[in-house]
């Protein structure tokens, strides 16, 4: 059966939905995006003023040497170039902004997409710091992507923003309360009114770790490890899990000496 787009939408956003811990969140846009939108290569970018200034998560894995290739003629994809003179951070298309035989004229696509047979990218940007570009590209060397999977995408950017943004919150607020891995952050839970398995539960989503990853810890099933989430929600005046997160840390920033 075909989904309608909100239903793909929703199937996308639900992978990334509550992954707090921004290392691990990038591997999941990467693969909720690649289930709906079919490419030949998907990475996640950050991309500073100097060539040395890259980060680069991508599947399937290029070789270093390529890695390199891009971070030095990154500033010539025009998709990146458009975002860096317009800041703006909706999904495109290498189509919506140059043609094919332009493309390939390009130093990037001789010596980079060129020898990978990759002619079409859509993209979009995330929230960065200054002088820096976040940035999430789907590749692919054959057909050209659609509108239908452009608009898809562009639809479902906010949210897959908004969890970005959470993970970022969650990591600053562990930073400030130390995100100490001890008994400090479960006696407080305790004291809170969850029991000794709730705490835990509690603790390890905060610290960004998705149910499938807390089930495992504790071996427990996941059905199991959502129960006792559920019930710490209730009992702490939560509703998601960046709202434990801050919960959490914050309770933890309020028990740091002065």
């Amino acid at each position: 059966m075909t989904l309608s787009p909100e239903a793909r939408i929703l199937r996308m956003v639900g992978e990334v939905q509550g992954v707090l811990d921004v290392a691990e969140l990038g591997q999941a846009l990467v693969d909720a995006i690649r289930a709906e939108v079919p490419c030949d290569w998907i990475s996640v970018n950050a991309i500073g003023p100097r060539p040395s200034d890259l980060w680069v998560l991508v599947v399937p894995e290029m070789t270093a040497e390529q890695v390199a290739a891009f971070g030095e003629l990154a500033y010539e994809n025009p998709l990146v170039a458009r975002y860096a003179r317009t800041r703006d951070s909706r999904a495109y298309r290498f189509s919506d902004v140059i043609s094919l035989a332009e493309l390939r004229q390009l130093r990037i696509h001789r010596e980079f997409y060129g020898p990978l047979g990759i002619d079409h990218q859509l993209a979009f940007t995330l929230p960065s710091q200054a002088g820096h570009i976040l940035g999430v590209a789907l590749s692919r060397c054959g057909q050209d992507f659609s509108d239908a999977e452009r608009d898809l995408l562009e639809a479902a950017r906010p949210y897959l923003i908004q969890a970005y943004r959470n993970a970022l919150a969650v990591r600053d607020l562990q930073r400030a309360a130390g995100a100490r891995d001890d008994g400090d952050v479960l006696t407080r839970l305790r004291q809170d009114g969850l029991t000794p398995r709730e705490a835990e539960i509690a603790r390890l989503t905060a610290l960004g770790r998705a149910s499938r990853d807390v089930a495992e810890a504790l071996q427990l099933s996941v059905r199991t490890v959502d129960k006792h989430l559920q019930h710490a929600f209730r009992k702490l005046g939560v509703r998601s899990r960046a709202e434990l997160a801050a919960f959490v840390w914050g309770a933890a920033a309020d028990d740091e000496p002065t």
